[in-house]
């Protein structure tokens, strides 16, 4: 049984993760959607990714015993704006400061609190970051129009930082048995209207839309012993869009 750290547990790929890895392991899951609470094998804390001193308390709280495995879930997307009452212009710089504040910076406390506080070079230790296929591959904007929710310039600027950030992470750990990677999905069926679903399956050359549990089996390859040559790679669940 391992000790997991999830950051972001309370979206639709969030609580599918959280509710695998708690299955097999102990996990400690952290949103700024949830509350501190405890039950079985299940941790789970109120944890706001823009307040820094928070984060930094968070993984010294935690620090008794080591996280094994961390996974930089939280994001902040169009749908989020929205419900905040933010201007959905896909130049405001509001949305683009919050959506880099929880999906860069938000990644990188993290992973520096997780070093700070975790990193053990005698444990094999992993570190995986949710990214996405629209970081380093365009959206088709056209599938978006007349919609409620749109893919934001924000949102791939955060995640393509990602990249960066881990490959970076990953040469420097890797020859202290942290292994750092990311995990690129395509979208996630989630309540989406036929329309756009048919819209968006047609580019995809599985012609489908991605499931929470075809996502999860990537993490549950890079968390495994079979992993461990693995380092700094960018793994697309995508259904083959970026082979285009």
């Amino acid at each position: 049984m391992k000790k997991i750290c999830l950051i972001g547990g309370s979206g639709v790929l969030g609580r599918f993760f959280a509710k695998r890895l708690s299955e097999n392991h102990e996990l400690h899951v952290a949103d700024i959607g949830l509350k501190n609470r405890k039950n079985k094998n299940l941790y789970s804390y109120y944890l706001n990714l823009n307040d820094e001193k928070s984060i930094q308390q968070f993984f010294y709280n935690t620090k008794k015993k080591p996280f094994d495995v961390l996974i930089n879930n939280a994001a902040f997307t169009t749908e989020m704006a929205a419900r905040n009452k933010l201007t959905n212009n896909i130049f405001s710089t509001k949305v683009f400061d919050q959506t880099i504040n929880v999906n860069l910076k938000g990644v990188f406390l993290c992973c520096k609190n997780f070093i700070k506080y975790h990193h053990k070079k005698k444990l094999d230790q992993r570190v995986i970051n949710i990214g996405t296929m629209y970081a380093l591959h365009s959206p088709h904007h056209e599938i978006y129009k007349d919609e409620k929710f749109f893919s934001s310039i924000s949102y791939s600027a955060s995640k393509a930082g990602i990249i960066g950030m881990t490959n970076w992470l990953a040469t420097k750990y890797a020859p202290e048995n942290t292994n750092f990677n990311i995990i690129s999905p395509a979208g996630v069926i989630n309540k989406q209207n036929k329309n756009f679903v048919k819209k968006y399956s047609k580019l995809i050359p599985k012609k489908k839309m991605a499931s929470p549990n075809q996502i999860f089996s990537a993490i549950e390859f890079l968390i495994s012993k079979d992993s461990n040559y693995v380092v700094g790679q960018n793994i697309y669940v995508d259904g083959g869009f970026t082979s285009w």
